[in-house]
């Protein structure tokens, strides 16, 4: 037999044996015998991540480190890819079936060791932190066998979802696996729409808009539903009784939101909180937002800074104007923020008619902020249109070192 032949024989031998393991086959050859030492349980250095689901600019949250425990002589184990070992899942991929967002549900990934030499786990990286993987013990000896608990937290989630573990060991042959974690949630309480955007609405016209809330069981019911901006929005809880959904029947709650006719002119963002005698979903909230016009004009209504980085300077410039045409003043322009230093000047662009104005702001970043958010309110002498704001939105960078 050529060295070539040898080398195949060798190989599909080897997978043979690996598959038979699983099914508990009897595999010809003997297995080395297990260091007791490297056995013991230990903690296995994971990543976890998460807030509600607040993941990273990939999409991921990059997570926490947790430090891998030693071996009992106090040396830190090794972490490289230099062991015949080979780590074999049953399964790469499991389902949890369809679920209730309410609990955490738990699956299992089993696997083994079916190389020669100890597998060692060093790392083990889930790709959200609603999935928290669990394992002890992290050295297996040859043709031993484990199992990794995954927990999945599906609250907030709604249909199909996937999720992905990485975990790392010191294979020479495959040091990196990724298994994944399927799952299809469905809430007990479904909100449509989850924020309510209304039209822009005239001054002294008002507008009306409903949330549509479906409870999965019988007789849900939402008993409050308030908002602490009472003089731009109403809101009104209506029964819609037993509906299908989905092919499912449900039972609707809707909630009537209206913006007041004698809501002011400017831009109007609320957030609705929500009670209902659903266990798993007592209290949540709902945001509005809405813009009633009159007649002054801003444009844009919002300003964008972009990216900006320590030290920058910056202008940008708004155009306020009477649709009317009539003449009015601006009395001053503010914002209220801590990472830009920064002069506020309105100007009118015809001085005698004065229906017209741009208002200026320059300055200089002078503070990071990853999601910078700021308000620039403008005050006139037009009556119910007093105080007209501006969103100012940017990433203010730290400076390069």
């Amino acid at each position: 037999m050529n060295p070539m032949t040898r080398r195949m024989c060798t190989v599909s031998l080897t997978t043979l044996g690996m598959l038979a393991a699983f099914a508990g086959a009897q595999v010809t050859g003997t297995k080395p015998a297990a260091d007791p030492a490297k056995k013991q349980a230990q903690p296995v250095k994971e990543l976890t991540g998460h807030e509600g689901h607040n993941h990273g600019p990939e999409g991921h949250n990059t997570g926490t480190l947790r430090p891998l425990n030693v071996n009992p002589n106090g040396q830190a184990a090794p972490t490289g890819p230099t062991a015949n070992s080979v780590l074999l899942f049953k399964e790469t991929t499991v389902s949890t079936g369809t679920i209730l967002d309410t609990d955490p549900v738990d699956v299992n990934f089993e696997f083994m060791n079916t190389g020669g030499e100890d597998l060692e786990i060093t790392l083990i990286k889930p790709s959200c932190g609603c999935t928290v993987p669990d394992m002890s013990q992290k050295v297996y000896a040859p043709g031993e066998k484990g199992v990794m608990k995954v927990t999945f937290d599906p609250s907030g989630k709604n249909g199909p979802i996937s999720r992905n573990i990485t975990i790392y060991t010191n294979s020479s042959a495959k040091p990196v696996h990724t298994i994944i974690l399927h799952s299809y949630v469905n809430p007990v309480v479904i909100t449509e729409p989850r924020i309510l955007a209304f039209d822009l609405t005239q001054k002294g016209q008002g507008a009306t808009k409903d949330i549509n809330v479906y409870g999965r069981f019988e007789d849900f019911k939402i008993s409050r539903a308030t908002t602490q901006d009472i003089d731009t929005f109403g809101i009104e809880i209506i029964d819609g009784g037993k509906v299908e959904k989905n092919g499912e029947d449900m039972w609707l709650q809707i909630i009537r939101v209206s913006i007041l006719e004698s809501a002011k002119p400017d831009s109007h963002r609320t957030e609705i909180t929500v009670r209902t005698n659903e266990p798993h979903k007592e209290l949540f909230s709902l945001s509005v937002v809405g813009r009633v016009i009159g007649d002054l004009e801003l444009t844009p209504v919002r300003m964008t800074m972009g990216r900006l980085v320590v030290g920058d300077e910056f202008e940008r410039e708004v155009t306020l104007r009477s649709k009317s045409g009539d003449a009015f003043e601006v009395k001053s322009v503010n914002s209220v923020n801590v990472v830009l230093d920064a002069q506020y000047t309105a100007t009118p662009v015809d001085p005698e008619k004065r229906n017209e104005w741009t208002i200026t702001v320059k300055g200089t970043v002078i503070h990071p902020a990853q999601r910078f958010n700021a308000q620039l309110n403008v005050l006139t002498d037009v009556a119910d249109e007093e105080t007209l704001t501006v969103q100012m939105y940017g990433q203010l960078q730290p400076k390069a070192p």
